[in-house]
């Protein structure tokens, strides 16, 4: 696929600590202020699950934090670092795409894990089956197809991701880290992501 080999060289020197950290960080932030809406966004859509953006959500808050969930992911599915930030592409594409769709505490891990999938399958030489995925991240293979198609409906089937896009995200997903780290209650707006995306 087109810009694979350059985006191999962008990420040549990333480890999987550094991208799972970084990604972590942006979205434990960006579901902290969601979280504040998400009562009246779920009473406006009725709550419970349904096709497009409602496919995503859960019906309780997953007993693992987003960090650790993502950790796990790589630890099993053993996918690229880069897949990290890829798969945070993909969700700030998808919500510059669909306004209404709110990242928050219920649909993160399985946006993260359905977007990391996809990542691998673009970007990793070797990618796990749906099957496999499904049972690191805790659903069943049917559900994950389902996100699958969803997700690739959300991002009009665009997962290409350029050399320069990756390097911008993932450099600004580092200056985020390292702000929260020098002044934990920063909170910077960037221009990526519109209302409800990491900024």
């Amino acid at each position: 696929m087109p810009g694979v080999g350059e985006l191999e060289a962008a990420a040549a020197e990333l480890n999987a600590q550094q991208a799972v950290g970084a990604v972590a960080n942006a979205l434990e932030k960006l579901v902290a202020r969601n979280d504040l809406v998400a009562a009246a966004t779920m009473a406006e859509e009725g709550g419970g699950k349904g096709s497009g953006v409602a496919a995503f959500r859960g019906l309780r808050r997953p007993a693992i934090s987003i960090e650790k969930y993502m950790e796990r992911i790589h630890s099993y599915a053993l996918c690229s670092p880069a897949c990290f930030v890829v798969a945070f592409v993909y969700v700030d594409r998808a919500v510059h795409r669909r306004p209404d769709l709110l990242v928050g505490s219920l649909n993160v891990h399985r946006l993260m894990l359905t977007s990391v999938m996809v990542a691998s399958k673009f970007f990793d030489v070797m990618a796990q089956s749906n099957a496999f995925y499904a049972k690191v991240g805790g659903v069943s293979n049917a559900e994950l197809n389902n996100l699958e198609m969803e997700l690739l409906c959300l991002l009009d089937f665009k997962v290409n991701v350029s050399s320069h896009e990756f390097e911008s995200y993932l450099s600004h997903l580092e200056k985020e880290m390292l702000a929260s780290r020098t002044h934990p209650n920063f909170a910077h707006h960037s221009g990526f992501g519109g209302r409800q995306s990491y900024g």
